[in-house]
């Protein structure tokens, strides 16, 4: 069998870092959220803060005060407007006023400080005081009619006057001593606390946050790396040889489960159809395998689910061990459905358990839940039933189901054997039911023996009439070629059968079986004839490619195909005669170094020997020769004459008279 290429140190290492980082992100879209403790004015402290040096800060608070105290002391600043201005000069002007009161006003409204608001009543008064006394009054209504402030309010230059005030004045230090409180644990705190732990590094609100994100980050990653390295340590020594292909495939699955499952637990904790895992894992790889996976996803979903952690974590385990013993037993595709549904119900079970133990959950909600976790067993069957035919066709993997399909007489590949080659394909069969006892018995993987053993000779299909077992008259092809083109294309069937499978599309573990299933063994036959014509002749010409068996289902199968080819031509069919037979091409396979790179020991080969020679006495067993109904009518009518009406004597009943014990038994 062609061993699956092992992982390569840098696609591991790809690959747990992209696992460490999906479980990294789905840890954090769980923890991410928490927010960090503020600290707000008014509010008790939740620990007490003690400055860590002497140092020398700012007092805010204090410093704020005196600013704003130099800020009130500046005021208002006025500009004139000169349209204003202008104005009451024209009415100051043109209206018929005493000389020296016209003269005042136009000397007060052309200063450069213009006229405020404020100024102008005294103004009118003053200038009203100037004329007579009986007109007075008359006037000083009159101005204040026509006349107007012309000086007025700046803010900007008013906020810009008052900004260089306050940023004149000093900031106010205030000292803190090494080991000072600040302020006690549980007191209310203040505004000037506040501002003192910002000044001494204490506290910061943004800074809080982003360092406590920054550490769940840290604490994401670390827990993802461990999960992952964790599984992929045990993986590494309890799953079987796996190319990069299919621990994509794995590892993809996994992750798009773990990512589903996440936004699934937000409806309902026991939604769970993580089991889809295990299910898979134990169709495609082992139960321990499956079973390892499955518990890993369980305790990583536990960890995502918001609420009833425990909960989860038990039905999760529950359901991943179940799921891959169940899925293990099955015989059919259809049956993964089954299996995933009871591994579901059997979930159901144990948080019904649970509930009942400890409480937490009503009538209502507990059969809630197990509805659900039922549902989720039912979802990652028909899941399932979709990733099995991809994992097989597109990756590689090779599963108990494919194998029972292959077997069948009626797939394609076989049924063209059975027409167009059957005597290689009754050779096949008998071959497969030798190899499939014998592995059996030895600790190998009797399926894959016993489908790798039917497809062995599927190459003899392109010159079926070159092979002794299709050859159904006296003429054989071999006698009008030359030795060397008789091996080449005897020792073509094992291209062409590797060819074939490919063509059809079958698993590639099962090209070993056709490659070397004769191993560098070579055709004496023909080795032999050529030897009459040139006796200097190398063996290694006729001798055939290999590789050489290199594991116990095609080291199996070599010698089942010698033995089983040898047997046809066996003239004793005792116990004694065929053991002599498998004794002597056994010894000479393994002579010939074509075991030297398969792990058989002797102890499998003794088992080995003992399984060929029993099945081989079953089949080639003596059988009786039937009397016709011709004969057996002879007999009647000579009895009848000899007996002249003489009563015969009565035989034992349930005897055959001239025939061995053994022979009966037999027939």
């Amino acid at each position: 069998m062609t061993s699956t290429p092992e992982l390569s140190r840098g696609a591991r290492l790809m690959l747990f870092l992209v696992g460490t980082a999906v479980l990294a992100g789905l840890l954090f879209s769980v923890y991410g959220d928490r927010q960090a403790d503020t600290l707000v004015a008014g509010v008790p402290s939740p620990v007490s803060y003690v400055a860590p040096v002497n140092l020398q800060v700012v007092d805010e608070i204090a410093t704020q005060q005196r600013r704003q105290a130099v800020r009130d002391q500046v005021g208002d600043i006025y500009n004139v407007d000169p349209r204003l201005q202008s104005l009451a000069l024209g009415t100051i002007a043109s209206a018929s006023l005493p000389p020296q009161v016209r003269s005042f006003l136009l000397d007060q409204f052309e200063r450069p400080t213009g006229v405020r608001a404020a100024q102008l009543p005294e103004l009118v008064r003053q200038a009203a005081a100037l004329a007579d006394v009986s007109e007075t009054p008359a006037l000083e209504a009159f101005l204040l009619r026509g006349l107007l402030p012309t000086s007025v309010p700046a803010p900007l230059l008013t906020e810009a006057a008052r900004h260089a005030a306050a940023d004149s004045v000093p900031p106010v230090l205030a000292v803190v001593s090494a080991g000072e409180l600040i302020v006690m644990e549980g007191e209310p705190l203040t505004a000037s606390q506040l501002t003192l732990l910002e000044a001494t590094g204490l506290y910061s609100p943004r800074e809080r946050a982003f360092t406590q994100a920054g550490w769940i980050v840290v604490g994401c990653l670390l827990l993802g790396g461990l999960l992952c390295g964790a599984l992929v340590y045990a993986s590494g020594w309890m799953a079987p040889r796996l190319g990069t292909r299919q621990w994509i495939f794995i590892t993809v699955v996994t992750a798009l489960v773990l990512i589903g499952q996440r936004l699934v637990l937000d409806i309902s904790p026991s939604f769970l159809f993580v089991m889809l895992i295990a299910l898979v894992l134990s169709v495609l790889t082992n139960q321990a395998t499956a079973i390892l996976w499955g518990v890993w996803a369980a305790v990583v979903v536990a960890l995502l689910a918001p609420a009833g952690t425990e909960y989860t974590l038990v039905t999760g385990v529950i359901g991943a061990i179940a799921g891959a013993r169940l899925a293990a037993m099955q015989k059919s595709r259809a049956s993964i459905f089954t299996a995933a549904a009871l591994a579901g119900g059997i979930s159901a079970l144990a948080l019904v358990a649970m509930s009942l133990s400890l409480g937490g959950y009503t009538i209502t909600a507990t059969l809630l839940a197990a509805g659900y976790l039922i549902l989720g067993g039912a979802l990652a069957g028909l899941l399932s039933l979709a990733l099995l035919p991809l994992a097989e066709h597109n990756f590689g993997f090779l599963t108990d189901f494919l194998l029972l399909e292959l077997s069948n007489p009626s797939s394609p590949l076989l049924q063209r054997l059975l027409l167009e080659a059957p005597g290689t394909y009754q050779h096949s069969v008998i071959i497969s039911n030798l190899v499939g006892q014998s592995v059996q018995r030895i600790g190998g993987n009797e399926l894959l023996a016993r489908v790798g053993a039917l497809y062995h000779d599927v190459g003899k299909l392109k010159r079926p009439a070159f092979f002794v077992e299709n050859q159904f008259s006296s003429e054989n092809p071999h006698d009008r070629l030359s030795p060397h083109l008789s091996y080449l294309i005897i020792t073509a069937h094992v291209r062409d059968g590797v060819e074939l499978l490919r063509e059809y599309g079958l698993p590639r573990a099962l090209e070993a079986f056709v490659m070397q299933h004769h191993g560098t063994t070579i055709l004496s036959y023909f080795y032999k004839r050529a030897l009459e014509d040139t006796p200097s002749l190398d063996e290694l010409n006729f001798r055939y490619a290999g590789p050489k068996p290199r594991s116990k289902e095609t080291a199996v199968l070599m010698l089942a195909d010698a033995v089983e080819s040898a047997s046809r031509s066996i003239t004793d069919v005792g116990p004694g005669g065929i053991r002599e037979v498998i004794d002597r091409l056994v010894d000479q396979r393994l002579r010939d170094g074509q075991l030297a790179e398969s792990n058989l020991n002797f102890d499998d080969i003794e088992v080995i020997k003992e399984t060929f020679e029993r099945m081989l006495a079953a089949i080639l067993h003596r059988r009786v020769a039937y009397p016709t109904s011709e004969e057996i009518g002879r007999l009647k009518r000579d009895g009848t004459r000899a007996g002249n009406g003489k009563a015969q004597p009565e035989r034992p009943r349930g005897k055959v008279r001239g025939l061995p014990r053994t022979q009966r038994m037999d027939s």
